[in-house]
């Protein structure tokens, strides 16, 4: 893959804070220094992260990172993946160590990381989308829902706490139905039609499954909610721009390869779970 420009603040991604941790004892050796980047993750989120052992990782984030790395690493040598506390705040907080007991900071945090979630907006910058996941809701073929206006009286299973927050949020159609129930995916595709009149589930759960390309159901117009993934970057910090330009090139069939990115989703996802689009001037 072509590499981009590379953005000069991301030189200063990794932050050396003065302040050490009392009683803190030197046991890291050289794990840190000012040339490698602290990838934060605040817990394993399958198939986004996986498998964290030894600053290593696994999973469709640690590939993509890997893929777009020499073209956004300036002068980083190198990378790790760290666990970070629920409310961390990118390269503000600190909690690691180097063998001089120089405290770091993570500069980025991966993992299922959703916008518009708590103090997102005010905390980081993000990247644009990498991963959508649409609520969805699937009808029966000559069902006589039709539209979310259609919901009065209907019997509904919600599948997963993604598709229940989405469902309860939209009170308007949730609050005429005569039943909601929470269920399993299998149970609520086999019972639509008779024990169900609509099931409401998040794509990432029901497009790998066989039953996504089922003739039996119809899927209604519109969402409920779409969760939007990204990469959080410490503000100012010229991750973003480096990252979605990277990302875009990956996608291009213009440079390397061709499309590296699709098929990387579609390992992890199980189909086309991106609606990255990230444009600069001169796209078409």
């Amino acid at each position: 893959m072509k590499f981009i420009k590379k953005i000069g603040a991301v030189l200063c991604a990794v932050a050396v804070i003065a302040m050490c941790f009392a009683g803190c004892s030197n046991q890291n050796s050289e794990k840190y220094g000012s040339d490698t980047a602290i990838i934060g993750y605040t817990s394993e989120a399958a198939p986004f992260i996986t498998d964290v052992k030894d600053g290593k990782a696994s999973g469709f984030e640690a590939d993509l990172w890997k893929a777009i790395f020499d073209s956004v690493k300036g002068d980083l040598k190198s990378y790790r993946f760290e666990k970070v506390d629920e409310g961390y705040t990118l390269e503000e907080d600190g909690g690691f160590f180097d063998s001089t007991d120089r405290e770091y900071s993570a500069c980025l945090l991966f993992g299922a990381v959703s916008k518009n979630n708590g103090t997102f907006n005010k905390d980081y910058s993000y990247t644009e989308p990498i991963i959508s996941d649409r609520v969805i809701t699937l009808v029966p073929k000559n069902s006589k829902i039709k539209s979310y206006s259609d919901f009065e009286g209907a019997k509904v299973a919600v599948v997963g706490d993604i598709a229940k927050t989405a469902f309860d949020k939209n009170s308007a159609i949730s609050s005429v139905c005569a039943s909601v129930n929470t269920a399993s995916l299998d149970d609520a595709v086999n019972s639509l039609g008779t024990k169900y009149d609509a099931v409401v589930v998040d794509e990432l759960t029901y497009c790998p499954t066989k039953n996504a390309k089922s003739e039996k159901f119809d899927v209604l117009n519109g969402e409920l909610d779409t969760i939007e993934y990204v990469i959080a970057c410490a503000k100012n910090s010229g991750w973003k721009d480096s990252i979605n330009e990277a990302i875009r090139e990956m996608k291009s069939e213009k440079y390397g390869d061709g499309d590296e990115f699709t098929p990387l989703v579609q390992k992890y996802f199980g189909y086309n779970a991106s609606s990255f689009n990230y444009q600069v001037d001169g796209d078409d």
